[in-house]
């Protein structure tokens, strides 16, 4: 009996609560019902040209499978907006990006310059963006061109396919703001011309008539040397406070972040480069009125909170997007902090949800443009330029030396060519990151073009760099410190590693050799690597202490050729990192 009647004692205290607190939301709502309008803000980041790609979406302790497709993006965020609306009559929705839009890009865009993801940035009404490093890759003043719908310039191209593909491609106009408040031009040392550091977007209430203007500043990771030859970058933290700072005395108090610097949340616990910008900004003006934070470069999911401000990033290659959602307050023209809720969510595949996704005006729109890329770079990508022993795929995740079949094709290929066309070259190093799919075979075993530009679609450039072996061991512990991200693909070098505690080092190499012998650590080695980490991307500092010999052309040319004359190739061992 005493059981029972204690059950239904809590039951009706939990309908109590429910009831309370139904009550003080609806009060709330009534009274600010004139003060305030509904806000939704959507945010995507590092799409990398991601048309159709999906795959897994590590969400802290949750992973979704088979997770992106722009066009299952571009129906969630209509879904997600009319949700909002539904809920809150008369809200106002923003949508927006922070970086790497473009770049990395599977072939279906890449051959086309990206032309069909700044289409579907369109179909998916995306106003404001941020510069990414891979809006770089080409050049910013031709990214800006084709953001503003001009067809870009092809005159850094060899393949007269691929030419004509690009100059009959239409390049729509997307309308979008672009930011970039701490990059300057080390010619004119001013913000790059057609950018600017803020823009102002006035959300105004469709009853009442009246506005709340909310201030977007838009920054760049500044540890990023390739982009540094040309580029000047400011502290993160100084620049947000002074464009707070700025835009507060033009009374806009609603002010958004777009950050491509990085934030991850792991077991609850939001870190990272975005965190500590936040931080300092909170050191350098603990009164400034930053009130979100949408972070993107490391490709990770965030959904966390700093200083009472959101911080979220959903990943990459469209398989999830952040939300928030809040009031904006007309007497204070600012967030009303206590409305805030911020989430990140997975853009889940149709098998995962195919009850309640809704096809909406953007999926139909992005699947035509995807339809439309296909049958314009299909000339070039199904071109087969070798084969794969067996028939099989092979694989580009990483094993648990973080090491990578698909990678150690690359470099083995990179490096045997390079000598077979008269380069000398002792190893080939690349990262993880610079190799962005499997190697696909087709039903008969055959490799495509297509395959080999999804796995490098950097178009990146093989310089020879002199290191000494010193230098080299140098460059192999780099991979093991707590900020690392990517590590080294080797071709023509094995190490051994274990565990370590000191100095922020996570394992240290020992017993490294170069084509079966002991390293000399004063000798002097010559190593191909792509142009990106040459100049010390990725924190591989050790690559700047060498020089510059030689350089053996583009990846996807040393790639092809290698299939052309090695097929069907063999699929690597994971035997040149070895832990003890």
């Amino acid at each position: 009996m005493f059981k029972g009647r204690f059950f239904k004692g809590a039951v009706l205290l939990g309908l109590f609560l429910a009831s309370f607190l139904a009550f003080k939301q609806e009060v709330l709502a009534k009274s600010n019902s004139n003060q305030e309008i509904p806000v939704q803000l959507l945010g995507v980041n590092d799409l990398h040209g991601g048309l159709q790609t999906n795959g897994k979406f590590v969400m802290d302790q949750v992973t979704v499978n088979n997770a992106g497709g722009l066009a299952r993006l571009g129906g969630y965020l209509d879904q997600e907006e009319q949700n909002f609306k539904i809920l809150h009559p008369g809200g106002v929705t923003l949508r927006v990006q922070s970086g790497d839009m473009v770049g990395a890009s599977p072939a279906n865009s890449a051959l086309l310059d990206d032309g069909p993801t700044l289409a579907a940035l369109h179909a998916m009404r995306i106003k404001v963006g941020v510069l990414g490093n891979h809006e770089f890759d080409h050049g910013i003043d031709q990214y800006l061109r084709e953001v503003d719908g001009v067809t870009p310039s092809t005159d850094y191209l060899n393949n007269p396919l691929q030419i004509q593909a690009i100059q009959q491609y239409p390049f729509v106009n997307t309308g979008m703001k672009m930011l970039i408040a701490n990059v300057l031009d080390k010619r004119t040392h001013q913000i790059p011309v057609g950018y600017r550091p803020y823009t102002i977007q006035k959300v105004t209430d469709p009853k009442t008539n009246q506005s709340v203007r909310v201030g977007y500043i838009g920054i760049l990771n500044t540890n990023l040397p390739g982009i540094a030859k040309k580029y000047q970058f400011l502290d993160e933290a100084q620049t947000i406070a002074k464009y707070d700072n700025l835009l507060r005395g033009k009374g806009v108090k609603a002010i958004v972040v777009l950050g491509h610097t990085g934030a991850v949340t792991q077991d609850g616990q939001t870190t990272g480069d975005a965190v500590n910008d936040l931080k300092k900004l909170k050191q350098i003006d603990p009164n400034n009125s930053v009130d979100i934070f949408f972070a993107g470069h490391s490709h990770q999911y965030a959904d966390g909170w700093v200083d009472g401000i959101p911080v979220l990033q959903a990943g990459f290659q469209g398989k999830g997007f952040s939300e928030v959602t809040g009031s904006l307050n007309f007497q204070t023209q600012d967030f009303d902090h206590r409305t805030l809720n911020a989430t990140v969510k997975p853009v889940y595949s149709a098998a995962n949800d195919p009850a309640s996704f809704k096809k909406s005006l953007a999926f139909y729109e992005i699947t035509n443009i995807i339809n439309d890329a296909n049958q314009r770079v299909a000339p070039i990508i199904n071109t087969k330029v070798g084969s794969i022993a067996g028939g099989q795929t092979i694989s580009n995740e990483l094993s648990n030396n973080k090491e990578s079949q698909a990678a150690y094709v690359v470099v083995d290929a990179q490096r045997k060519i390079a000598n077979q066309q008269g380069h000398s070259t002792d190893i080939a190093i690349t990262s993880n990151d610079s190799i962005r799919s499997d190697m696909t075979a087709q039903g008969d075993g055959s490799v495509t073009l297509g395959t080999l530009y999804n796995m490098q679609p950097y178009g990146n450039s093989q310089p020879i760099v002199e290191l000494t072996g010193q230098d080299i061991i140098e460059l192999l512990n780099e991979q093991y410190t707590k900020s690392q991200l990517y590590f080294l693909q080797l071709s023509g070098l094995t190490y051994h590693f274990k565990a370590a505690s000191e100095g922020g080092q996570l394992a240290t190499v020992s017993n490294v050799q170069v084509d079966g012998k002991p390293i000399d650590q004063n000798a002097k080695y010559h190593v191909l690597t792509n142009d990106y980490l040459s100049t010390g991307g990725d924190g591989y500092l050790a690559f700047t202490k060498g020089k510059i010999v030689d350089n053996a052309g583009q990846d996807i040319d040393l790639l092809t050729a290698y299939l052309q004359a090695n097929s069907p190739i063999q699929v690597p061992q994971l035997d040149r990192k070895i832990q003890d």
